[in-house]
């Protein structure tokens, strides 16, 4: 009986960090666990933040990528230039990165959301660190807050995190 006993003990202390490991993700409804940076390389040409139209410098590249480092910045693209928006998050954590405020006349979303592994060795893992990838289109002349919003699809709640940019369109 004692020596069943302590076999039963050592199993649950072995899987006592399992456990743990698994539970991991749960919370008590708060934000969701850190995001892990994102470490994937960009292949594309971004444009330089600036000032909010007082630069002149526009950029002449037909892609702007943004990332959640940019919240605050300034972008200037030409009309009919692409706008992504690519954004690390945890999967596993139920929130997901929703457009909540942009002016589609000036800037238009083309297609539904995607998302990307944010490195090679995380496209094996379930609930692992993504990158959340909206794609937008210069459609006219003019100035746009996009804001971006990390909240889950359900409920009402108060979302974890907002980035806004700004979008100037020449």
């Amino acid at each position: 009986m004692l020596r069943s006993f302590r076999s039963l003990r050592s199993c649950s202390l072995a899987l006592s960090p399992l456990a743990i490991l698994a539970c991991s993700a749960c919370h008590d409804g708060g934000a969701p666990p850190a995001n892990t940076p994102d470490t994937s390389v960009a292949t594309t040409t971004a444009a330089l933040p600036s000032a909010p139209s007082a630069s002149g410098n526009v950029s002449t590249s037909p892609e702007t990528a943004v990332h959640v480092e940019d919240d605050g910045k300034s972008f200037d693209v030409m009309k009919g230039s692409t706008v992504t928006v690519s954004l690390a998050s945890n999967a596993g954590t139920g929130y997901r990165w929703v457009p909540t405020k942009v002016d589609a006349n000036i800037l238009a979303q083309q297609g539904d959301r995607t998302v990307e592994s944010a490195s090679p060795s995380a496209a094996a893992v379930p609930g692992g660190p993504t990158n959340e990838v909206y794609h937008f289109t210069a459609a006219a002349p003019g100035t746009t807050a996009l804001e971006m919003s990390l909240k889950r699809p359900f409920g009402s709640g108060d979302p974890a995190r907002t980035i806004h940019v700004t979008i100037n369109v020449h």
